[in-house]
């Protein structure tokens, strides 16, 4: 029988609730009885879950699941346990609804009296009665998932565990939650560059979550390993919902690239094409460090040869961002540091590069392969206005200069005949932002028909002039090239004197 009723709504500004107080260690007797409407009707919950959402400080979050009784008139019940009574005083929580693990709606907040029970023990004001498996275990996610919220939590915990030193010793006499974070606070010294130690930071989680597991299953069924398999993604911007309230998942981002690695048994090689942080942040330290944890991630972590390109996003340059609305030399991640972030001075995969260039290639010799890597972002970054800002600011603006094109010419499209090219780099060729990307067409071109062409620049800043032949070597094989940034999936026919396939990737 239930204790308490009501109507929660998901669209008026109010509740149609008594007040409601419950206590500490009633077991099975806080019973609630709720209909929920939208727009004053009966919301149908058929073939919907129901979970009652509540958080107590930023590191305790609760989510239980109620009941559906009559799912045609928006009726459910909902049986409070300990978790969701965890400190004396007025309580604020809601009801999210989902169906097929998509979130459908929320009703409107609704507050709970909890009283204390004589039988709890308090610390510090609050009743302590959650259990320090479940705190380990938020701590251990929330590193996992690269939550940008992971260091104020942490010292929460610390000076928690200071102020309950204790009580703590009472009933964790092993000392695991103290163990777990001066472990947790080590992997994060070594991402943020203070600590160098050979810890494998499993970011994203070491195994994929099981939401995936069915769809990564049948994807294994259908890859042919007789033949040369690619792991490609683009644009994933792991950062992009921080400090975004808006961008609620954002920490999972990090999940997908664990999705991807699941796969490296299958494959041959790994590209991440670019924009791998979104950097919409004032503070270049902060930046720096999703950087840094995006090479443990994809790098670190790889088991097969894995390249990471870079993106228009990563290094911090779009000028909105600003308060001034410009971008200062200070202000953005440089090439040098990039260098170090994504490996290109250790050639970890025995890779070829233009010294430690942030472009490559890499021969698969028993599939008769040759992987190409571009930097799309190559601006210069000696040319700046008369007020001391870049010119060229990555954001905005895309450019191989003429080193890397002579390379791409002279060296990286010198393959055997019986080899087959695949390029890769962020930005479509034939975006109009792209300085010298006329230049890079017809060098593909003329590898495609073993010809002879100038090749000449118009752009200032960005000179290119001299010749690209491949008569030598005869026709080449040219897979096509495969780049993002358009958040989209498609196909282009790019050339003139012959014509190779663009792959465009969401």
């Amino acid at each position: 029988m239930s204790k308490w009723a009501g109507t929660l709504s998901t669209t008026e500004p109010y509740n149609h609730l008594s007040v409601m107080q419950v206590r500490q260690g009633n077991e099975n007797s806080e019973i609630f009885d709720f209909k929920v409407v939208r727009n004053s009707v009966p919301y149908d919950l058929t073939c919907a879950r129901v979970l009652f959402c509540t958080k107590f400080k930023p590191h305790i979050l609760v989510e239980k699941e109620a009941t559906v009784l009559k799912p045609k008139e928006g009726l459910f019940q909902f049986v409070m346990d300990d978790d969701c009574m965890q400190r004396v005083g007025d309580q604020e929580g809601y009801f999210e609804i989902y169906e097929d693990g998509v979130l459908l709606d929320t009703t409107q907040n609704f507050v709970y009296t909890i009283q204390s029970s004589i039988l709890k023990m308090e610390m510090n004001g609050e009743s302590y009665i959650q259990r320090l498996e479940d705190l380990l275990n938020q701590l251990n996610d929330s590193f996992a998932n690269g939550n940008a919220e992971f260091e104020k939590e942490l010292e929460y915990w610390r000076q928690y565990v200071a102020d309950n030193k204790e009580l703590l010793e009472s009933i964790d006499p092993g000392g695991a939650l103290l163990n777990r974070i001066n472990e947790l606070q080590k992997q994060q010294e070594e991402l943020n560059g203070t600590l160098q130690t050979n810890a494998a930071l499993q970011i994203g989680g070491e195994t994929p979550r099981p939401v995936f597991s069915s769809a990564l299953n049948l994807l294994r069924q259908k890859i042919d390993r007789t033949k040369f398999n690619v792991l490609h993604m683009t644009d994933i911007h792991t950062d992009y919902g921080h400090g975004r309230t808006s961008w609620k998942y954002a920490d999972m981002f990090w999940s997908h690239i664990t999705n991807m690695q699941s796969l490296q048994d299958l494959a041959d090689v790994a590209i991440y094409n670019g924009d791998n942080a979104d950097c919409y942040i004032k503070d270049k330290d902060i930046s720096e460090q999703q950087q840094r944890k995006f090479g443990i991630k994809a790098i670190r972590s790889a088991a097969i040869p894995t390249f990471v390109n870079l993106g228009n996003h990563d290094n911090g340059s779009p000028p909105f961002k600003r308060d001034i609305g410009k971008v200062m030399p200070g202000d953005i991640i440089t090439n040098e540091e990039f260098k170090d972030f994504y490996e290109t001075k250790t050639k970890l995969f025995d890779e070829v590069r233009n010294g430690d260039s942030l472009y490559f290639y890499k021969d698969f010799e028993d599939k008769k392969i040759r992987v190409i890597g571009l930097n799309t972002n190559d601006n210069n970054q000696s040319v700046f206005n008369s007020d001391g800002t870049y010119k060229y600011g990555s954001h905005d603006h895309f450019a191989m200069q003429q080193e890397q094109l002579k390379w791409l010419a002279n060296e990286a499209l010198k393959v055997p005949n019986d080899y087959h090219v695949i390029v890769f780099g962020h930005c479509p060729l034939h975006e109009t932002i792209f300085d010298n990307r006329e230049c890079a067409i017809k060098i593909l071109e003329a590898f495609k028909l073993g010809t002879t062409v100038p090749i000449k620049s118009v752009y200032p800043d960005h000179e290119v002039d001299f010749t690209a032949s491949f008569i030598n070597q005869g026709p080449g094989n040219l897979v096509g090239y495969i780049c993002g940034h358009w958040h989209d999936e498609g196909f282009n026919q790019i050339g003139e004197s012959i014509k190779f396939t663009q792959m465009r990737c969401l």
